[in-house]
């Protein structure tokens, strides 16, 4: 037997960027991670960010990870997802990123 679970339909999609992972390398004296991290998730609701030091002048988008299943999407919607690809993602963060930047100078 083949079940299928459905999830209750909300108005309100908080997790746009479900399915998605974003790291981003700090230098190691990086002392707003707190600041940052708020940011990047009020940004990028539902999306499962990594904040890593390294040796990095300054913060930096280090990798966008798109998690599809796309199975599950078709079989739920009917089409393929259309959602944001990686590279859209990861354009969005480094602007995101380069505004909180700037804003702490």
């Amino acid at each position: 037997m083949i079940g299928i679970a459905l999830r209750p339909l909300s108005l309100d999609i908080p997790d746009v960027f479900e399915g998605f992972q974003i790291t981003i390398e700090v230098p190691f004296e990086f002392a707003q991670r707190d600041q940052l991290l708020g940011l990047m998730e009020s940004k990028f609701p539902g999306a499962e960010l990594s904040i890593v030091h390294s040796e990095v002048s300054k913060p930096t988008v280090a990798e966008v990870l798109v998690q599809h299943d796309s199975a599950a999407e078709v079989a739920k919607t009917g089409s393929p997802p259309p959602g944001e690809d990686s590279e859209a993602v990861l354009l969005k963060a480094t602007d995101a990123l380069s505004a909180f930047t700037k804003s702490g100078e």
